[in-house]
């Protein structure tokens, strides 16, 4: 149980699978989801963050412990090829571990400010943490007046291949439009980003700069 404003409010664990997302995107693997929701009502991720979890991963809440292990991802160079700095005055490539400490509590504090989400991702095979995903419910880059997550995954550039990515995308494209109340994902995925690449086909991306209000190079969108 939970108490809310005054009101005692019941959050339940639900464990299922995905059977099939349907043929028109491409999502058709066996996925377990850990989801923890609201009974009764929407689920607010910045009330109770959301847990996912593959058959290789999971994703859970960025913690302030998590730094350690998450050191090696945003200070190795071929990983930050692919991060997106875009309007964060920061390329998240840090060679300084107290400086990329203040990196992750700043990430914590907007998730207490309600901007964005950023989990850790953790291999259940090493027991390691590989990488961070964030998503950022944002009316930015709409034209429509409609919620757009922003999506950004930081991975270890080992971890930077087809089937890590695809394994990971399973799960937020199953998940990303419900939980976050959005209409469309919008991911920046670099012209040299040969895995990522393969990601615009699978999960039918489109241009971004021919949908919404972004002058920015490299960015696709995704609708529900």
């Amino acid at each position: 149980m939970e108490k809310e404003n005054g009101n005692m409010c019941l959050i339940k664990e639900h464990k299922f699978c995905i059977i099939e997302y349907g043929a028109s995107n491409g999502l058709t693997n066996y996925e377990k989801i850990n989801r923890t929701v609201r009974m009764g009502q929407n689920m607010d991720v910045f009330t109770v963050c959301p847990e996912y979890e593959t058959g290789h991963f999971k994703i859970r809440k960025l913690e302030a412990g998590d730094v350690e292990e998450l050191f090696p991802c945003y200070s190795d160079p071929e990983a930050a090829r692919y991060f997106n700095g875009d309007c964060c005055g920061d390329d998240f490539y840090y060679t300084d571990k107290e400086k990329f400490r203040e990196c992750v509590e700043y990430w914590l504090s907007r998730y207490e400010a309600r901007d964005f989400v950023r989990w850790s991702i953790l291999d259940k095979g090493t027991g390691l943490l590989v990488g961070t995903i964030e998503v950022c419910p944002s009316l930015k880059y709409a034209v429509d007046g409609k919620m757009m997550g922003i999506l950004r995954i930081d991975l270890r550039s080992e971890y930077e291949r087809q089937d890590v990515l695809e394994e990971l995308m399973d799960i937020l494209m199953v998940n990303i439009y419900e939980d976050f109340q959005v209409a469309s994902v919008i991911m920046k995925i670099q012209k040299d980003a040969e895995e990522r690449q393969k990601l615009i086909k699978k999960y039918q991306f489109v241009s971004a700069k021919e949908e919404c209000n972004i002058s920015l190079e490299d960015y696709y969108i995704r609708y529900h």
